[in-house]
């Protein structure tokens, strides 16, 4: 054994006669002109998982004649030393390009030994299974440090020559928030990206490929090594330190050279006998075999049918158009059409003229693969069926073709584990294009819908549609949907689902991003938002929009003004997310267009009007309505006509409270155990005529008054059907919305100064900037009164004050305001029927919410209420000052600090002869947090 000097007190340093040993192994596998690729990586487990940090920084690509190899070595093992726990691997097979593009097991053309990675066994255990399995002697034996690698030279290189062209594979990085970056590879085509799992054919291994790989898993297989079959595996470099989960204080080891002999080499035919192919490659090999439908002569009925496909492929929308244009070639094959005749007709239309002659090949023959396929299956039903197979359980005649391609999965308990089956499923739903990630849950994506997956069954469904499943047991293998068990555990690995791109937001309408940047259509890899819609230019002006809610009867301009905040708030909702109000919209009669508004809302943001909810005061019930709704993909929800039942005097619901401002929503479905989620980027719209609400609710609203008096029925609209209207001009009303963000970006983004609980992330001082900037009046200017019309507990709270402002007491107890409130039938049924004591406690928290607030009563005066503590408790008192003129208050508000506003009513009381103290608070708001 060619044993190496390792500093026992610094073990993370090998001696320089490291660099003899890696270059005298290096030497016996490689040809001078071979390529070899070196790469350093850690590796380490973690919560039973094993994880893995690649040095892209440190991989080197090198040709064995170079000259500056030892300086190659030196710097990988210099840097391995510096960087500690890193291991260097070099690639089992040349490669033929460096920069990573030709790393793939498919891009191997020359392989110089065959190879078997034993784990956790001595050089002696591993020596006594050689002779028992009759294996030749390798030529090189390494003790990895953690078991051994065996590796037989061949007399003359394998040359791989039947492969399709090698073309380089390019990579992009995608950041995915709180998981790291992830890679997407493909190939370039002029100025396209085609990602590699469209093009199945050329990933796929060649026969010459297949066959040296069969022998390597073979030797594998019968030494019971692991699973380093594929031509693109990284070995160990001997001479190196293994420091394998070094990260969680196990010692490095060296990686030892026990055995090296140039000499030994061995032709191919030696393993023939320990050559072993997976059912899969075997099943390959039959596909390939099938003989495809003869070309004739269509009839019309079948020309009809392809130019439907036709006429799918010129109307498919990006994102779609492969997919049509694949199905399109499947039926032309199956109906024998040539392909020069669908050439002819194809080649000016949709992605075929785009991507020109390439890519409708590369598509024919992806097509002709999926015909095989189709044609294997359907002879081999019928061969089972005639063998007695299908009393065996193995399928019978009854499936039907279908034009998508279906890879299949082998699960074979006795060669693959469950990680290895859960492993090929998230490559296959990943590969699809449609799968992501959005508030830690699967999610599909088809044209515009995005579809949850939240249970074994909606995965075996998806799964169906992508792959299919062969159980290998002792008996046979035998085609089933994906088992409860195997759907159940997949949804619950985190790891599988961190590998999908996160999605931040789902839109059907265009937004800005937070760096104020209008996305494009599909995915955004920045942002993590994946817009599905069009592109939609900004537009100069309002015309669309001033014409459209020109006949609404807005109680006042801030009316008008807050409603179209809330469709603005639309198309900046990625800024946003669980920090945007409500829209409630009160009417003081039924028939004023509230619910049309709040339709107008959900055309502008889905494409279509929203199915509404009625309020239901059991929150349990009120919570799987909305569950429903968010799962079938509405982001505009619509309480409509929302009205208080029995016992319960006003609109008030945890559910919805929390639904306006959490980050993220999520509901528990009607019937199930279930959840739904997703990031709260709805817009909820409250209809309701002369609304009572919460408090809660309240502060969480902005409110759009409608008010009219005389008969709405008797009303006439310019626009017959505003709903109509903006589905038809949806796309310009979106652009005049853009545009004026825009606006207000040209004008120098001032923020406007507006009091709202939802500036923690600049709802009111941005949107009200915007809306300043294109001149559209008293935004928020309305929350005040609204604040005081439609809250019945501070209704009933100043007729209180109105009480105790005439009465001569001059302060109270809780138990004696309670007694008030019972003679005067105020606040009745906030304070409940419980005990005295229980209702003075209750009378004391409510009280708490008005403390030091400013109440207007009938003899001109401004009542203040606040509380002292006594040696009883706390009392309560009324203080009374002048009222003070709204222009002159605004005009405080705007030009005198806090302590001013104090000195200017004290001067208005002493002016009056009002001799009680007062406080002075800033009037409340509907949105004040």
């Amino acid at each position: 054994m060619m044993s190496l000097e390792i500093d026992q007190n610094s073990p993370n340093v090998a001696t320089d006669e490291a660099k003899q040993v890696a270059l005298r192994f290096l030497e016996a596998v490689f040809e001078p002109d071979d390529l070899i690729l070196f790469r350093p990586i850690e590796s380490w487990d973690e919560a039973g998982r094993k994880r893995s940090k690649i040095s892209h920084s440190a991989t080197r690509y090198r040709q064995l004649s170079d000259v500056t190899m030892d300086i190659v070595l030196k710097f990988l093992f210099d840097r391995a030393a510096a960087m500690g726990r890193t291991n260097l691997y070099f690639g089992a097979c040349p490669r033929v390009g460096a920069n990573g593009e030709f790393d793939l097991a498919w891009q191997i053309r020359k392989v110089n030994c065959l190879w078997v990675d034993i784990d956790d066994i001595s050089v002696e255990s591993a020596e006594e299974r050689l002779q028992l399995a009759q294996v030749p002697a390798p030529s090189i034996v390494v003790d990895s440090g953690h078991g051994v690698h065996l590796y037989w030279l061949l007399d003359r290189a394998f040359k791989i020559d039947d492969a399709v062209e090698n073309v380089p594979v390019k990579n992009r990085w995608i950041d995915d928030p709180g998981r790291g970056r992830r890679r997407l590879s493909y190939t370039q085509e002029g100025s396209e990206r085609i990602n590699l799992q469209h093009q199945p054919n050329l990933t796929r291994l060649s026969p010459q490929a297949q066959d040296i790989q069969a022998l390597v898993t073979g030797l594998s297989k019968k030494l019971g090594g692991d699973h380093t079959h594929d031509l693109s595996r990284l070995m160990r470099l001997p001479g190196s330190m293994n420091r394998k989960n070094e990260r969680n204080g196990q010692s490095p080891v060296p990686c030892q050279l026990v055995r090296c002999d140039p000499t030994l080499r061995y032709t191919l035919e030696t393993f023939a006998p320990w050559s072993w192919e997976p059912p899969e490659i075997e099943r390959a090999r039959r596909v390939a075999q099938m003989p495809l439908p003869v070309t004739r002569k269509a009839s019309p009925s079948r020309l009809d049918k392809l130019n439907e496909h036709i006429n799918v492929s010129r109307l498919a929308e990006s994102g779609q158009r492969s997919e049509a244009d694949f199905a399109l070639c499947c039926f032309a094959i199956k109906q024998g059409i040539p392909k020069e005749d669908v050439w002819s007709k194809v080649e000016t239309i949709g992605k075929f003229a785009e991507a020109g002659a390439r890519y409708f090949d590369r598509t024919w023959s992806n097509a002709e693969q999926k015909v095989q396929c189709d044609l294997y299956e359907k002879a081999n039903r019928k061969a089972a069926k005639l063998n007695g197979s299908a009393q065996a359980g193995l399928p019978t005649d009854t499936a039907v073709d279908n034009e998508n391609t279906l890879p299949e999965i082998a699960v074979d308990p006795c060669l693959y584990t469950v990680n290895d089956t859960f492993l090929c499923m998230t490559n296959v739903l990943f590969n699809s294009d449609c799968c992501y990630n959005r508030a830690d849950q699967l999610v599909t994506i088809q044209g515009s819908r995005c579809h949850p997956i939240l249970n074994a069954a909606d995965l075996a469904g998806l799964c169906s549609e992508h792959m299919e499943f062969r159980f290998v047991t002792d008996r046979g293998s035998e085609y089933k949907p994906l088992p409860t068990a195997y759907a159940n555990t997949w949804l619950n690995n985190q790891q599988q689902l961190a590998k999908f791109s996160k999605i931040r937001l789902f839109t059907h309408n265009p937004v800005f991003t937070d760096d104020w940047r209008l996305v494009s259509p599909g995915y955004d890899d920045k942002s993590g938002i994946y817009y599905a819609g069009a592109h939609i230019e900004p537009r100069l002006g309002t015309e669309y929009l001033d014409a459209l809610l020109q006949d609404f009867c807005f109680a006042t301009p801030g009316d008008r003004t807050n409603f179209i905040a809330i469709l603005l708030t639309a198309v900046l909702i990625p800024r946003y997310i669980g920090s945007k109000p409500a829209a409630l919209f009160n009417g003081n009669q039924p028939g004023l267009g509230k619910t049309i508004l709040s339709q107008i809302i959900s055309i502008l943001r889905d494409g279509n009007p929203a199915e509404t909810a009625s309020f239901n005061p059991n929150d349990e019930e009120f919570e799987k309505r909305l569950g429903a709704i968010v799962r079938r993909g509405a982001t505009t929800i619509i309480i409509d006509n929302a009205k208080s039942k029995g016992r319960a005097h006003k609109i008030d619901s945890p559910c919805l409270e929390r639904s306006i401002t959490d980050r993220t929503l999520s509901y528990r479905l009607l019937g199930q155990s279930d959840s739904i989620r997703a990031e709260n980027s709805h817009i909820f719209c409250i209809t309701a005529n002369s609304a009572d609400v919460s408090s809660d609710i309240m502060t969480r609203s902005v409110v759009i008054n409608l008010k009219l008096e005389g008969d709405p029925s008797r009303r006439s609209f310019t626009i017959e059907n505003p709903e109509a209207f903006a589905l038809q001009h949806r796309e310009a009303l979106l652009g005049e919305l853009l545009g004026m963000v825009e606006r207000w970006k040209a004008s120098g983004s001032t923020l406007a100064r507006t009091h709202s609980r939802f500036n923690k992330c600049g709802w009111g001082n941005e949107v009200g900037g915007i809306l300043e900037a294109c001149n559209e009046p008293d935004f928020l200017a309305n929350a005040e009164e609204a604040a005081a019309a439609l809250d019945e507990t501070r209704r009933e709270f100043s007729a209180l004050i109105e009480v105790l402002a005439e009465s001569a007491q001059g302060n109270w107890s809780a138990a004696e305001l309670v007694t008030i409130c019972e003679r005067n039938q105020v606040l009745v049924a906030d304070l409940g029927d419980g005990s005295p004591r229980s209702k003075a406690t209750k009378l004391g928290t409510i009280a708490g919410r008005f403390m030091n607030e400013v109440f207007p009563i009938p003899s001109g005066l401004l009542a203040t209420f606040h509380r002292e503590s006594g040696r009883n408790g706390s009392i309560y008192k009324v203080s009374l000052s002048e009222k003070v003129s709204l222009s002159e208050k605004a005009s405080h508000s705007e030009k005198v600090s806090h302590s001013e506003k104090v000195s200017h009513i004290e001067k208005v009381r002493n002016l009056h002869g009002v001799a009680e103290p007062i406080q002075y608070l800033a009037p409340m708001t509907g949105t004040a947090s």
